[in-house]
């Protein structure tokens, strides 16, 4: 069935949690980032700030009302191309959030119809947590009516300068194993066959499983905040975008961490040539073959 463009502005039934702990460090595990203050609960527990996308793919899964147009299971096995996340402060254990979204964009590509949607997470005083703009493709599902999209208010990623001639100032190898998705999915609560099932993953149009979008943003978080000597909690604005590529898998292409004042940038490197600015980021290839090996670098950029 197909994406239909009136579903911009379709409103997705709103839903409190309650993070406890317990999910927190999981996530961390999950990611994995091994840092004391994640695990710290006889101290102040820190929260990934990737941790926002837990909630949200609860209220996906969560959702009963879906715009005319695909079916659940088509909306269940979209893959994520796209991530926009603003953090307006860090996150807290234990406290109540209501999470609410709805379709703000629909567009046609290639292998199928995109959408993106708009999550906005509120705490009980009402004040804002965070926001998301969470892109999707559904492969081989068409776009009935013309691409559209919602104006929206919304910072603006920094312009770059090409350096490739710069050497980076530091280098990690991440390595993502058969085990990584499994792992990730129980941990995060992110259940998605595509990520563990292989007759699932096929089905979609893959060739084996693959680590989540949000598994290779939050892994990407991760390397490029120790690297950069930077706490968690100083992360403002995590954006990305993610590509599958036949050969080597899914891809994170490029990422801006935005860490309380200055960007930091990550570059995927080509699949055959080493980069010199930044190097493949982590988590970025399928779950089979095991021991893919990632390297991130860390550069740090004006605002």
């Amino acid at each position: 069935m197909p994406l239909r463009s009136t579903a911009i502005g379709h409103p997705f039934d709103p839903i409190t949690v309650r993070p406890d702990a317990r999910w927190c460090i999981a996530f961390a595990a999950g990611v994995p980032d091994a840092r004391p203050e994640l695990y710290a609960t006889d101290a102040h527990l820190a929260v990934h700030p990737l941790f926002s996308v837990a909630p949200e793919w609860e209220q996906i899964v969560a959702n009963r009302s879906l715009p005319e147009g695909m079916t659940h299971d088509e909306a269940r096995h979209g893959i994520h191309v796209a991530h926009d996340l603003v953090l307006h402060r860090p996150l807290l254990a234990g406290e109540e959030l209501s999470v609410r979204s709805h379709i703000t964009a629909v567009g046609r590509r290639p292998a199928g119809a995109s959408q993106e949607m708009l999550f906005i997470a509120t705490d009980a005083s009402g004040e804002v947590v965070w926001r998301t703009r969470f892109t999707s493709l559904f492969l081989g599902v068409e776009l009935e009516g013309d691409p559209a999209a919602t104006e929206l208010e919304w910072p603006a990623t920094p312009a770059t300068t090409r350096t490739e001639a710069a050497e980076p100032i530091a280098v990690l190898q991440s390595h993502v194993g058969m085990l990584d998705a499994h792992v990730y999915s129980e941990c995060a609560r992110i259940w998605n066959p595509i990520h563990t099932d292989v007759v699932a993953a096929r089905a979609a149009g893959f060739p084996a499983p693959i680590l989540h979008g949000t598994a290779t943003l939050a892994r990407a978080v991760s390397i490029v905040t120790d690297l950069a000597g930077a706490q968690l909690g100083d992360v403002r604005r995590v954006a990305g975008r993610l590509f599958f590529d036949g050969r080597t898998g899914l891809h994170h292409r490029r990422a801006v961490a935005r860490l309380r004042g200055r960007h930091h940038r990550l570059r995927r490197a080509g699949p055959t040539r080493q980069a010199r600015h930044l190097e493949r980021s982590p988590a970025a290839q399928p779950v089979v073959p095991p021991a893919a090996r990632h390297e991130a670098a860390w550069r740090p950029q004006a605002n």
